[in-house]
């Protein structure tokens, strides 16, 4: 018999002799992240799929945003927020049990390369530095930390007029990107991402709060998809996904 032919029968045969394997639901988390943990959390879900072949959907935005949207009914089955305020507010409105800590975040200063400065203050002060992106207190983690900071520092009055807001992490990088500000405050994280074209200076955490980072089901995974959800919070805590962590520049304790 032709070698092709065999190989048609043969395929047939495999894809039509499993009647149980069509009937298997195949399950994907909807998993509802922090702008912060955007680049992390495509390496995380990568080898948590090839190891527990569990698909992942992930949706990226400010803490603030995405709480706004599970409030009001978005089907996610897990929060990965950038801090304890957002999962803490979910549970006491109702759609949490409990919160983990799974990492701890790092406030950044990205520049564009050139002049060389001695210490944030410096930098952000300089009249070459006209725009300054800072992400939005009142829904992103790291904009209450960059604020904390330019509070303490005893900058803030001095730059007002430079600061440019965005909603989230990830739109203060677009910021950077675009060349839209000269310099922004953005989770640690992203270095690898803007180290290139950028210069990072580090900010102490003695100026801003601590940045715990929490992790929590929500009602949606625990009522559809009750295991997988478990699996994925634990998975958040094994050695595979703390290397992971710590290579994008977060804190493990």
């Amino acid at each position: 018999m032709n070698r092709i032919i065999i190989f048609i029968l043969f395929t047939v045969l495999f894809s039509c002799g499993n009647p149980d394997s069509e009937r298997k639901d195949v399950v994907i988390l909807k998993i509802a992240t922090a702008a912060n943990m955007q680049l992390a959390m495509d390496s995380i879900t990568s080898v948590f799929t090839e190891i527990h072949e569990i698909k992942c959907d992930v949706t990226s935005n400010s803490s603030g945003m995405l709480t706004a949207q599970i409030q009001n009914g978005a089907p996610f089955d897990l929060f990965v927020s950038a801090n304890m305020r957002y999962p803490n507010e979910l549970i006491k409105s109702g759609f949490g049990d409990s919160v983990s800590v799974y990492a701890y975040g790092r406030l950044a200063l990205i520049y564009s390369k050139g002049k060389k400065y001695n210490s944030p203050n410096e930098l952000l002060i300089d009249s070459k530095i006209k725009r300054i992106g800072v992400p939005d207190s009142k829904t992103a983690p790291y904009g209450i930390a960059a604020e904390s900071f330019l509070k303490k520092s005893g900058i803030r009055s001095k730059i007002e007029e430079k600061i440019i807001i965005g909603e989230s992490v990830g739109q203060v990088n677009q910021y950077i990107k675009t060349n839209a500000v000269d310099a922004a405050f953005t989770s640690y994280s992203f270095v690898n991402k803007f180290q290139k074209g950028h210069q990072v200076m580090e900010i102490d955490s003695k100026f801003y709060p601590e940045i715990k980072q929490g992790a929590l089901i929500l009602k949606s995974g625990k009522k559809n998809h009750p295991e997988e959800s478990k699996t994925f919070l634990d998975f958040l805590s094994s050695d595979e996904c703390r290397e992971i962590l710590v290579h994008f520049g977060y804190t493990i304790k």
